[in-house]
C-alpha cells in the first residue's frame, strides 16, 4: 500500500499521526543523520507524540531526489505539518542543523499560514543569525569533512579507517552540509517562544553562544543546560523525558 504525503514525511511517530489526544512534537535531525536518529523516542509510550520529520532522499526516502535548498522543502513541510496538527498546539524540536530548519518552519507556518508552535526548542546549535567559523564547508576536501566527523565523536571509528566505507558515507553526510548551507538568515523572526538546550562540553554551541537566540524570538526565551557533548541530546537518558514533559 503507497504511503501518504504525510506517512513519508512523518515515518516514525509515537501515536497514530491522527492521534488528538497527545500533543505532538516534530524532531528534525542533525547534519549526516535522518528521522531515525529520534525512532527509539517513539517506542516507549509517554505523554507527547514523538513525530520523526523524514526529508526527501533521505533513510526512508532515499529513493527519492535529494533536495539540498530547504526553502524549497518549508512549503511541502509545512502544509504536512498543518494537515497533521489539525489545529491543536504542538511543538517542533530540532538539534544541530535540525534547530536551523525546525526555527525556519516556524517562520514559514507564521507568516503563511497563521499558525505558530506552541514552542521551539533549539538544541546544540548557534542562532539562525550566526555562522560557526569551526563548521565544515562544502567546498572543502573529504580530509576535512573526515576532521569534522572526528570533532563530533560520533561516527564510530570503524567507519573513520575504512576506505571503502568512507567512499558511502562521505558524500551522503556532504550532502547534508550543502542543506545546511542553504539556511540563510534574512532578518526573519518568530512569536513563538525559543527555548535552548546546549551541553556542557559542547563548544561550537555553548550557553553564551546560545544566547543569541533570544533575538530571534518575540516572546519568552528560556535555556537549559544538559550534561554531554554535542550529541547530549542522542546520549542522554533524561533528554526524551524532558522533552516528553515540555508541553
Amino acid at each position: 500500500m503507497e504511503k501518504t504525503l504525510e506517512e513519508r514525511w512523518f515515518p516514525f511517530s509515537t501515536y497514530t499521526l491522527n492521534d488528538t489526544e497527545h500533543k505532538k512534537i516534530f524532531c528534525f535531525h542533525h547534519a549526516g543523520g535522518s528521522a531515525s536518529v529520534y525512532r527509539k523516542w517513539t517506542l516507549e509510550k509517554k505523554n507527547m507524540n514523538f513525530i520523526c520529520v523524514e526529508l526527501p532522499g533521505k533513510g526512508t526516502r532515499r529513493r527519492e531526489p535529494f533536495v539540498g535548498d530547504f526553502k524549497k522543502l518549508l512549503d511541502p513541510l509545512c502544509k504536512c505539518i498543518v494537515k497533521v496538527t489539525q489545529g491543536k498546539p504542538f511543538i517542533l524540536f530540532g538539534h544541530s542543523m535540525g534547530a536551523a530548519m525546525a526555527f525556519y518552519v516556524a517562520e514559514h507556518l507564521q507568516s503563511k499560514y497563521g499558525v505558530r508552535p506552541e514552542k521551539l526548542i533549539a538544541a546544540g546549535r548557534q542562532a539562525p543569525q550566526d555562522e560557526d567559523p569551526g563548521e565544515f564547508k562544502t567546498y572543502m576536501g573529504d580530509d576535512a569533512l573526515i576532521r569534522e566527523l572526528k570533532k563530533y565523536n560520533a561516527t564510530p571509528k570503524e567507519i573513520l579507517e575504512n576506505k571503502e566505507l568512507l567512499q558511502f558515507v562521505l558524500p551522503e553526510v556532504r550532502k547534508d552540509y550543502t542543506l545546511n548551507e542553504s539556511l540563510i538568515y534574512n532578518g526573519e523572526r518568530i512569536d513563538t517562544p525559543i527555548y535552548i538546550n546546549c551541553g556542557s562540553k559542547d563548544i561550537g554551541a555553548t550557553a553564551a553562544i546560545m544566547q543569541r537566540w533570544q533575538s530571534v524570538t518575540t516572546q519568552e526565551f528560556k535555556e537549559k543546560e544538559f550534561e554531554g557533548d554535542h550529541f547530549f541530546v542522542l546520549n542522554s537518558e533524561q533528554y526524551p523525558e524532558y522533552l516528553a514533559n515540555a508541553g
